[in-house]
């Protein structure tokens, strides 16, 4: 999934896997950017106020 063979994965270190793997979701997470319904309630009623 990730892209590493055993081998490299057993040469890594716990941290650098883990930032692998926060990498990987972070490019393979969709996120569209827009604000939820009640974010822009919420920012509304704070310009307002």
């Amino acid at each position: 999934m990730i892209g590493f063979t055993p081998q490299q994965v057993n040469e890594m270190s716990v941290w650098q896997f883990m930032a692998a793997v926060d990498g990987y979701v972070e490019a393979n997470t969709p996120d569209d950017g827009s604000l939820t319904t009640k974010e822009i309630d919420e920012l509304w009623d704070w310009v307002q106020g």
